[in-house]
């Protein structure tokens, strides 16, 4: 897909960070933006900015862990601006990050994959094939982390090593079926979002009876504070304008993790622990 203008973009996680880049740096192309969040102040401000800037938008309070909420982000969409051309599934948590893995209860899995993997999953079952109905120039996007292509660390990790290798085989079986549909899986490095402030939209129903301990809140806190200093979202988002155009199945947004991502796969074809 290399022509954006008159088109219609969804994207995931818009109220802030990543996502509401890619909502204005879609819209500056000339789209007509359908943006989802589960916070609805944030969202509500980010259609707002977008309508300032006449953008022809439309906010819906999605919580894409749960298939039902995504299916009816499809519908509203379709049902406001009609074919959906470009579909970026940007929401993310930090997830589980107390402690082992052993150690994470059933509601932190279901929570981190909820988020991180299974939004992902039903934003492909909402939105392709619809766009194969359709015919026309299309785009997917999955927002798949850097930490997808090293050593996973956490559950986050592991999360987003799930969605890189989902993304890949989109990849493979729409091309098989020659369908006009590329598909990008955006791996950012150090970006200044809230990424570590994402257990402020955990559900009351997936929260542990035992708060997060004292170090887990610094752990965050710690990382948010590097974020801060990492790239901005808009340039994220520039970059990301020019993989689709490009048709690029990867996307990194720098190179400062090479290093990290050669071990890994050194130490997998020796057969080693990496250091």
């Amino acid at each position: 897909m290399d022509e954006f203008a008159g088109r219609v973009a969804v994207v995931t996680g818009a109220g802030s960070g990543m996502g509401k880049a890619f909502a204005k740096r879609f819209a500056a192309e000339g789209m007509k933006v359908v943006v989802a969040d589960i916070e609805t102040d944030a969202l509500a401000r980010t259609v707002e900015e977008l309508r300032a800037d006449g953008v022809a938008t439309i906010g819906v309070p999605t919580d894409v862990s749960d298939v039902d909420a995504v299916r009816h982000l499809a519908d509203v969409a379709s049902e406001e601006f009609g074919d959906v051309h470009l579909l970026c599934n940007n929401a993310g948590v930090e997830g589980y990050l107390d402690g082992p893995v052993w150690e994470a209860t059933a509601k932190d899995w279901r929570w981190t994959f909820g988020v991180n993997y299974w939004s992902v999953v039903y934003g492909l079952e909402a939105f392709v094939p619809r766009m194969l109905a359709h015919g026309q120039p299309a785009h997917v996007v999955n927002n798949v982390s850097m930490t997808a292509v090293i050593a996973p660390g956490n559950l986050y990790g592991i999360c987003k090593h799930a969605v890189l290798a989902l993304t890949e085989v989109l990849a493979r079986d729409l091309r098989e079926r020659d369908a006009r549909i590329g598909v990008t899986a955006l791996c950012p490095g150090t970006i200044a979002t809230n990424l570590f402030h994402g257990s402020r939209n955990r559900p009351e129903h997936l929260r542990n009876e035992h708060e997060i301990p004292q170090e887990g809140r610094e752990l965050r806190d710690r990382m948010h504070a590097r974020l801060a200093e990492g790239m901005s979202p808009a340039e994220v988002a520039d970059k990301l304008v020019d993989a689709i155009r490009a048709n690029a199945l990867y996307l990194l947004t720098d190179h400062e993790w090479d290093e990290l991502i050669v071990d890994r796969h050194n130490a997998i074809l020796a057969g080693v622990s990496q250091q």
